[in-house]
């Protein structure tokens, strides 16, 4: 067979280059360099970052601090009498006068702000006996039996709050007043007014005891 004086040629039809032209191909060399590129990119991170970090707004609350506990302050001690005393002195005249509730009421105020107050403490104590005493005078005594002085269906015509709802169910006109108070599970002196206004206002009669 001839010898082609062109380029040898592989099997495929595509030239073969010599071992000569593979060492005399150029390097081919990035025209950056990787590692400071990437130093690059991760300084543009850090810049970027900072420059975020300083023009972020700073949040203003919409009042000072300082100011709204001066003000809370100042309420407090508003709120708080100037002395104990006139509101206990008036307290132990108004339970010698027998309005032990209102003598109540007036030192329940002393005690919100001074709970470990004493002779406020010794005092309360004192209302809350002439009270109950004064509650059981009125619903006749601890034995007597209790009542519906109106027919059920009247009920609704009053102006009922919970408490006097519930111990009305209680009620069955066999049932003295100690068990009611007992089967109530409220506060006893709570309980106490409760029936005493109910008989007071004509819903509930006292009966003689049944013992």
């Amino acid at each position: 067979m001839g010898v082609d004086g062109g380029a040898s040629k592989n099997g495929n039809g595509a030239p073969v280059g010599s071992a000569e032209d593979e060492e005399e191909r150029p390097t081919l060399v990035p025209k950056f360099n990787p590692e400071e590129l990437a130093r690059e990119a991760e300084a543009k991170e850090r810049a970027a970052e900072a420059a975020g970090e300083e023009e972020r707004p700073t949040v203003v609350p919409k009042f000072n601090p300082e100011d709204l506990a001066r003000e809370a302050e100042r309420n407090q001690r508003a709120s708080q009498p100037a002395s104990d005393e006139p509101a206990i002195d008036e307290a132990r005249r108004l339970l010698a006068q027998g309005q032990a509730e209102q003598a109540l009421l007036r030192l329940a105020r002393v005690l919100e702000v001074l709970p470990q107050h004493a002779e406020a403490n010794a005092l309360s104590d004192q209302c809350r006996v002439a009270l109950e005493r004064e509650c059981l005078a009125a619903v006749g005594s601890h034995s007597a039996i209790l009542a519906l002085a109106v027919a059920p269906a009247e009920l609704q015509q009053y102006a009922l709050d919970p408490l006097s709802g519930f111990l009305l169910s209680l009620v069955d006109g066999s049932t003295d007043v100690e068990t009611v108070l007992d089967l109530s599970g409220r506060p006893r002196l709570l309980a106490l007014q409760h029936l005493r206004s109910l008989v007071e206002r004509g819903i509930l009669r006292s009966g003689p005891s049944g013992r």
